[in-house]
């Protein structure tokens, strides 16, 4: 048998430091859980901006696009129109 087991002051020894072992390791842990939190929370944020970023150029290029469209369909009737008045002289 184990010192431990037959003496009582031993074992309760032994037992304040395996807790305080315990309560270190845990403090470790609740560290490092506090790191990884606060660093989801910074990506998320980063995250957020990139995608207002990237919806900022995607409405931006729609207006582009609109503007093209809008445009070349002036430019089409512009030539109708010249096409017609041509035809009626």
């Amino acid at each position: 048998m184990s010192k431990e087991s037959e003496d009582l002051g031993t074992h309760v020894s032994l037992c304040e430091q395996r807790y305080k072992e315990l309560e270190r390791r845990l403090d470790h842990v609740e560290t490092r859980l506090s790191s990884l939190a606060s660093e989801v929370a910074n990506l998320k944020t980063q995250m957020a901006q990139g995608f207002s970023e990237l919806r900022l150029v995607i409405e931006r290029q729609n207006s582009r696009n609109t503007t093209q469209i809008i445009a070349s369909a002036g430019t089409v009737v512009v030539a109708l129109v010249g096409v017609l008045i041509y035809t009626l002289k």
